[in-house]
């Protein structure tokens, strides 16, 4: 029997089905991954939006010397005053403020902090700060 030079052996193109398998797999996953990723960094940009919003208009609000202190525990706890729901992309955010007049100025400087979270996942949040002065 004289064997061909043309085409491929039935051995051969089952090797290649399995490593296009293999390979197709493995980029599957990392699409998975990749989708993850993006959805947990556009909800990093959503509460760091939320945050420095909120610390704009507390820096104007104290600017006008319209805030006054809050409780010690307002970023761990709601109180009326120091937080609020926010809508941004489609979710909603809980965003509490913890504001102080440290004696060192005076009383002309407000710290602010701003904590943005989803209520519905725990332990993802952001954390930002800021100094304003404070008007009369």
């Amino acid at each position: 029997m004289l064997r061909s030079a043309r085409g491929f052996t039935l051995i051969e193109v089952t090797v290649a089905a399995g490593l296009l398998v293999v390979i197709a797999l493995g980029t599957a996953q990392l699409f998975g991954v990749s989708l993850q990723r993006n959805i947990a960094a556009r909800d990093q940009l959503m509460m760091t939006t939320l945050a420095a919003r909120a610390l704009d208009q507390l820096g104007a609000a104290a600017a006008a010397g319209g805030l006054t202190a809050s409780p010690p525990d307002s970023l761990e706890r709601d109180y009326e005053g120091f937080g609020d729901m926010a809508g941004q992309g489609g979710a909603i955010y809980a965003r509490r403020w913890w504001i102080a007049f440290p004696p060192e100025h005076g009383g002309a400087t407000a710290a602010i902090v701003v904590r943005v979270f989803r209520p519905e996942t725990p332990g993802h949040r952001i954390d930002m700060a800021s100094l304003a002065e404070a008007g009369p």
